[in-house]
């Protein structure tokens, strides 16, 4: 059946009937469906806007604007109450671990305030007219759409959101820090701190902000008795892929995405929801932003014994809607919305020049070539001392756990390595001039490794073949990260993890390992000698686990762990879907092609039984089933590690990473365009070829570094070219020119 909806730059027509696109003439393809023209950003925009009969004056709109504001400010009280009764989140913690990867930035925090004032007053005027005449809350909330800032005290903040770009902006040869100005019709399009976009319709309770209820109006079950109904500890391994497939799309997930957790309003402080022992709460002392995950009453032993009742969320930022107008809250980015290297690089000025030495193009190193130390160790980690190690990067997120915090190192590493070189070719070249320079070559090295080898690991030929096809640059296509991209498809890949990360000698024998609970925001091994290349050569020696329901111990009952206990990764997954209003699993499958699910038996085209049987055990309807939850249950695809579901979000998101990104690095049009001759030199860029440039005394790899060793892909000398090397002498420079 070829269905009439469309994705932001593909077609859903596309991904179901993927298997005949991948060998049809392309060519004729925007004839049938109409690419470039209809997408799902401007279908979810503008959405047919029902007229309720009801009147809302500007008048209204300005006084549900002054309600807002005054309830948000009668919200002190509360938090200073908050203060007195040491309701805090405390150091080392697992509540402390997950502030520290979804810690605001102050731009986020101030922008989030309005998005605040917007939300609560499309409360207000829901609840004024909507209510009282019984009608319903999601017509209701588009309905709101219509109406705009314009004429409120709000619409200051909605002329913030415009980005008029100089002629010089737009001409610039280097993207800029926080992805400004990529776009000319919009130079907000994939800046930082602007909103996910959607794929679906937000689903809340009340059209605007409530999470979701079950189709029966009940609540849904608790993210904790869905974890522990779904998941087990047997380890899956995957026979052909590495470690690397899992970090390197954790990497990736932090370059394209960044959710902020909300702080206090007056103090800006964190948030606790729950005891520091992990009781409830007494109501009086709950903030309006915690939605907190309840223990489930078959909660496990480690749990029971410890009398764990609560896990700390905290709902996050709202982002302001991209048209300016009330309604249904969006979600902030804080990342920008390219894949340009923001983890290593940041997504502020403010960021990006605190990692730069503005000495000869590098940016800076700790003793010893490692990472730059955090002047917060107890903030920016979870260790009890000032002195312990803890380092910082572009993202919150580099201490997350060794081999992420290995990743980070060897592209600062990196950075530093092509800056020198290209130092020495072109020693009249200025500080900024080398940063520059450098920063587009690593970021062009980070795409190239995406695109030409961790995307052909992780999907089917069919999908990949739809990236490939259309991935020429066009203005008109929205980069921005999909809500269900960031919150669920690539949350799913901690199903990869390893709860025992092996370290390896040369020989690639495991001679040691660390448990992973133990170090979460806790680097300090990875500066003794030897661990930086163990880590290393771990990730391309250990094999990866396999994306379903078989997740490491340490991430379901220890994540965080402050060696009492520790919070769910997968609770928290389910949680921040629905806090952030993604509809459930049944309306992306069939977004993307599969038969709409009106009985839980309709699952079986991509489920096992008894995997259907698991769901409906758990959840009471098949549309209530959360989609990281029906999406890591699906069936892999042949060549993939994902099912369908995940396969078609995927590939519609790096589809327009790419092809919405005037400065991607084979795009042809951009102000300064690499040679021919650059781009074939770039194309040459493995991970193999990155790791053995950067440990520390890494002397041999396999070719492809997302493979384990086999008889096609052996161990090869660092030294020699079966690991090709990027040549940078045609990037020297003479009277203002390259020499191409």
């Amino acid at each position: 059946m070829c269905l009439a909806v469309h994705f932001l730059g593909m077609s859903v027509w596309v991904l179901s009937h993927a298997d005949t696109f991948a060998t049809a003439n392309t060519s004729s393809m925007s004839s049938i469906t109409g690419f470039g023209n209809s997408y799902i950003e401007s279908k979810y925009s503008n959405l047919p806007v029902i007229d309720l009969g009801i009147k809302i004056t500007e008048k209204d709109l300005n006084n549900s604007v002054v309600f807002a504001n005054s309830v948000l400010n009668n919200m002190k009280r509360l938090e200073t109450s908050l203060g007195w009764s040491d309701i805090r989140v405390k150091t080392g913690t697992p509540s402390h671990g997950m502030f520290i990867s979804f810690s605001p930035e102050r731009e986020a925090i101030k922008l989030g305030r309005d998005a605040l004032v917007a939300m609560k007053a499309s409360v207000q005027l829901l609840n004024s007219f909507c209510n009282k005449h019984n009608l319903n809350h999601h017509a209701c909330a588009r309905y709101l759409t219509s109406f705009k800032f314009s004429g409120t005290p709000l619409n200051s903040s909605c002329t913030r959101m415009e980005k008029r770009c100089s002629h010089e902006e737009y001409l610039s040869p280097y993207r800029s820090i926080d992805g400004s100005c990529n776009h000319i019709s919009n130079g907000k399009m994939g800046e930082s701190f602007t909103g996910f976009t959607r794929l679906l319709y937000p689903d809340y309770l009340d059209g605007i902000h409530e999470p979701r209820r079950a189709v029966n109006r009940n609540l849904l079950p608790s993210p904790r008795s869905i974890s522990l109904s779904v998941v087990d500890h047997v380890e899956k391994l995957d026979e052909h892929l590495t470690l690397a497939v899992m970090q390197w799309g954790q990497f990736l997930e932090h370059d394209l995405s960044r959710p902020a957790t909300a702080v206090m309003i007056h103090t800006e402080k964190p948030i606790e929801c729950c005891s520091a022992q992990g009781k409830n709460l007494s109501p009086r002392y709950i903030h309006p932003f915690c939605s907190p995950v309840y223990a489930s009453t078959k909660d496990n032993k480690r749990y029971t014994k410890k009398s764990l009742d609560c896990m700390n969320y905290v709902r996050s930022i709202p982002a302001l809607r991209s048209d300016c107008s009330f309604g249904p809250s969006d979600q902030v980015n804080q990342a920008t919305h390219f894949l340009d290297g923001s983890q290593i690089y940041g997504s502020t000025y403010r960021k990006s020049n605190s990692l730069r030495s503005f000495i000869s193009g590098k940016l800076e190193m700790s003793d010893e070539n490692y990472l730059p130390m955090s002047q917060n160790p107890m903030e920016d980690c979870q260790v009890n001392s000032s002195k312990s190690f803890c380092y910082k990067s572009g993202d919150s997120r580099v201490n997350f756990q060794p081999q992420l915090t290995a990743m980070h190192t060897i592209w600062f590493r990196e950075h530093n390595r092509v800056a020198e070189e290209l130092a020495n070719i072109n020693s009249h070249w200025e500080d900024d001039i080398l940063f520059q320079e450098t920063r587009r070559i690593v970021v062009a090295e980070m795409q190239h490794i995406t695109y030409n080898e961790w995307i052909k690991k992780i999907l089917s030929s069919k999908y990949r073949s739809i990236i490939e096809a259309f991935s020429i640059f066009d203005e008109n296509i929205d980069p921005s990260v999909s809500n269900s991209f960031a919150t669920a498809t690539m949350r799913s890949l901690k199903s990869l993890y390893d709860g025992n990360i092996k370290l390896f000698n040369e020989n690639r024998e495991a001679n040691s390992s660390l448990s992973l609970q133990k170090y979460f925001n806790n680097p300090n091994k990875i500066q003794q000698p030897g661990i930086l290349d163990a880590l290393i050569r771990g990730l391309a020696t250990q094999s990866s686990q396999k994306i379903d329901r078989h997740f490491a111990e340490d991430l379901i009952n220890k994540l965080y762990t402050n060696g009492h206990f520790g919070f769910d990764v997968l609770s928290m997954d389910i949680q921040r879907g629905r806090d952030h209003g993604l509809p459930g699993y049944t309306q992306y499958r069939t977004l993307c092609g599969l038969r709409n699910a009106e009985n839980f038996n309709d699952f079986s085209d991509v489920m096992p039984e008894k995997h259907i049987n698991i769901l409906s055990e758990t959840y009471s309807n098949p549309k209530d089933v959360d989609l990281i939850v029906g999406g890591i249950l699906e069936n892999v695809e042949e060549g993939s590690i994902f099912g369908p579901t995940f396969s078609c979000i995927i590939a519609d998101q790096f589809m327009r990473t790419k092809k919405g990104d005037r400065y991607f690095y084979t795009n042809e049009i951009q102000p300064k365009p690499f040679s021919v001759a650059q781009l074939n030199e770039i194309k040459k860029v493995t991970l193999a070829r990155i790791f053995c440039d950067n440990g520390n005394n890494i002397t041999s790899m396999q070719r492809d570094a997302f493979e384990k060793v086999n008889t096609r892909n052996n161990l090869v000398s660092c030294e020699g070219e079966d690991i090709p090397r990027l040549s940078l002498s045609l990037w020297e420079e003479s009277r203002g020119r390259y020499f191409h």
